[in-house]
């Protein structure tokens, strides 16, 4: 498989080697110069080729049996890793750790077999389960830590399983680990589907590795509604990739009910939609990319803004922008919500801000703050601020990157979530909110498969697993600086 994804540069070296050890073994005069002619023209026919091949890669159907074996059985063993870190963790660490009422109880968490779950109910992780059972709290709260900060999808999934696993808290906490972990394989199954499509096998199945061994990836089997919102994102990008626009629209709105960011799939989901609809209706010329820069933009902006005219004709194209009004939807109806629990319209927004200290600020400013008024290194501190600030400055570049790399749908979407957790006045949980970007994963497994540089795989896989195993040690621990 690996000889079909080769490189037209690649290949082109290795036909142009094998003519060197020719002309070792034969003397100069043997060579005629029709002789060469005709080797160039094999060897432009040899570089050409494994172009289509890989073209035709892509387009090769994504069987059940390849998603099982490249991406869902990997996946589930690098969850198999991080419960037995956890496990050493439990016995052989917290146990030391003198008695602090942040950390959980060693006594509690080495009880068979509540461990295997309570290893994974940190920080807010209980929020999620209190408003599960009990719903969100009055509006007398929303000057304190409260949960409306936290959105209803992930505990509307959880409250029919814990019923159904007999009512109790402990039947919460498993319903919500379940919840959890299916939704993060869903998320994997789509991911590979999206990369599968654009990039071939190669570049999915890595991808899929890098995002199982990602420093924070331990949260998407964790009690949190990381793996619910990456599956709805993921999944709202691919239907809208494929031109499903009424799939796109649904789960960007269930995106949009399991976290803030959801909202912002707007931008990259109208971005292609936009483009959909200029190249069906007035599409580029022929021959355009021989024109000039100037003539190309200026073919391209008239092909952009004359389209959806043309497209506004069609009531069926009406439909389908009515169809995306379902990713802001999912907000409105949690607004909705805490407009009749609390009399606020606003209450998450509010509660943001005035009980968890978050409000927006321009990302330079949250930068220039955070670089401003560094913090020593402490885990009992709830901002790891120096792994905090490497993530955004790292997503940063990615964003760049993106835009220089991806297609603009991947690299839009990479801007509007790297931008968001840094406008809201600190950078806590920065490591944590940036699991969701993908495409700086598919950036990452395109940079680590240059046949021309084989060790940057080797680089690139110990490390993240190296940071993932302390961080779920921290994670275990209940240090809330990995919070």
């Amino acid at each position: 498989m690996e000889a079909t994804l080769r490189t037209p540069a690649a290949l082109a070296r290795g036909v142009f080697s094998r003519e060197i050890n020719l002309n070792h073994h034969n003397s100069e005069k043997e060579v005629s110069r029709r002789q060469k002619r005709m080797t160039a023209t094999t060897q432009d026919i040899q570089v050409q080729s494994p172009s289509v091949t890989q073209q035709q890669q892509k387009n090769i159907p994504c069987s059940t049996r390849e998603l099982v074996r490249e991406a869902i059985l990997p996946y589930l063993g690098t969850r198999l890793a991080l419960v037995l870190i956890g496990l050493l963790a439990d016995f052989y660490i917290l146990p030391l750790i003198k008695t602090n009422p942040i950390l959980p109880s060693a006594q509690a968490n080495m009880h068979f077999p509540n461990l295997f779950w309570l290893m994974w109910l940190r920080f807010d992780a209980g929020f999620y389960v209190d408003i599960a059972m009990h719903g969100y709290w009055s509006a007398s709260t929303l000057h304190t830590y409260s949960n409306w900060a936290f959105y209803p999808l992930f505990p509307m999934l959880i409250y029919p399983l814990g019923h159904l696993f007999g009512g109790s808290l402990d039947a919460f906490e498993l319903a919500g680990l379940l919840i959890s972990n299916v939704a993060a394989l869903v998320a994997v199954s789509y991911l590979y589907l999206l990369v599968h499509r654009e990039f071939g096998m190669q570049i999915a199945s890595r991808t899929l590795i890098l995002l199982a061994l990602f420093p924070t990836s331990f949260y998407l089997s964790a009690i949190y509604s990381e793996s619910v919102f990456l599956a709805c994102s993921v999944a709202c990008i691919y239907y809208a990739r494929e031109h499903h626009w009424w799939l796109a629209g649904l789960c960007g709105g269930l995106a949009t009910l399991a976290r803030a960011q959801g909202i912002l799939l707007l931008v990259p989901v109208l971005w292609e939609y936009w483009q959909v609809l200029s190249d069906r209706y007035a599409p580029l010329p022929d021959g355009n990319s021989g024109a000039s820069t100037r003539e190309q933009a200026r073919h391209w902006l008239s092909s952009r803004l004359r389209g959806p005219l043309l497209a506004a004709r069609g009531l069926r194209n009406w439909l389908s922008l009515f169809a995306l009004a379902l990713i802001p939807a999912g907000l409105l109806a949690f607004m909705l919500y805490a407009k009749i629990q609390t009399g606020d319209f606003l209450a998450t927004f509010h509660n943001q801000k005035w009980g968890w200290g978050r409000h927006f600020e321009f990302p330079w400013q949250t930068l220039s703050d955070t670089l401003t008024h560094p913090l020593a290194a402490n885990p009992m501190e709830w901002n790891f601020w120096l792994l905090n600030l490497l993530a955004a400055a790292i997503f940063l570049g990615f964003t760049v990157w993106a835009f220089r790399k991806l297609p603009l749908t991947y690299a839009f979407y990479t801007l509007v979530m790297v931008l968001l957790p840094i406008s809201t006045s600190r950078l806590n949980s920065v490591s944590r909110y940036y699991l969701v970007v993908f495409p700086a994963l598919i950036l990452l497994a395109l940079w680590s498969s240059d046949e021309k540089h084989p060790r940057r795989k080797d680089f690139l896989l110990p490390l993240f697993a190296s940071l993932q195993a302390v961080f779920m040690i921290f994670f275990v621990l209940g240090l809330p600086a990995i919070a």
